[in-house]
């Protein structure tokens, strides 16, 4: 009898969702990845875009960057977000080289914008569910290496 009843609460464990969505990162609210910059030792800031949907401000080992909250139903419930950083250069970057730093480079891209501004951008899909920690680690590290690539490239 004792057995089965370690059974049934290990498969309960085991197939409950709230265990694994505890865990996990989500773009629901803003919170979950305030929470997880900040236990990294980052700075946050939190505030919203000029559509009124959460975007944060963050300073992560020297890089700053915001984060851009999408798919939001009347502002919460988010189901994406997006990585970026934008640097005054005037129009100093050439379009080519912008166009080969793309080319070589599978998840950031990068762009010029209409006031010469070099950009560069990452989207991340969260879905319902988010993704482990451990997994949106991997990403934020992918996102802080094209960055600093990306700063070498426009001589930042």
């Amino acid at each position: 009898m004792k057995f089965t009843k370690h059974i049934a609460v290990a498969a309960l464990l085991v197939t409950s969702p709230v265990v694994a969505q505890a865990q996990n990162v989500v773009a629901k609210s803003a919170s979950s990845l305030e929470r997880y910059f900040q236990n990294e030792g980052a700075e946050v800031d939190a505030t919203v875009d000029n559509v009124g949907d959460p975007k944060l401000d963050v300073t992560y080992y020297g890089n700053e960057f915001s984060v851009y909250y999408y798919g939001c139903d009347d502002n919460r419930n988010c189901d994406a977000v997006q990585f970026f950083s934008g640097y005054k250069t005037d129009g100093s970057v050439r379009l080519s080289k912008i166009n080969t730093w793309n080319a070589e480079n599978r998840y950031a891209r990068a762009y010029v914008s209409d006031s010469g501004s070099a950009r560069i951008e990452m989207d991340i899909y969260l879905g319902d569910d988010g993704v482990s920690a451990d997994d949106f680690a991997a990403m934020v590290s992918l996102w802080s290496r094209s960055m600093s690539e990306f700063e070498d490239l426009i001589d930042w």
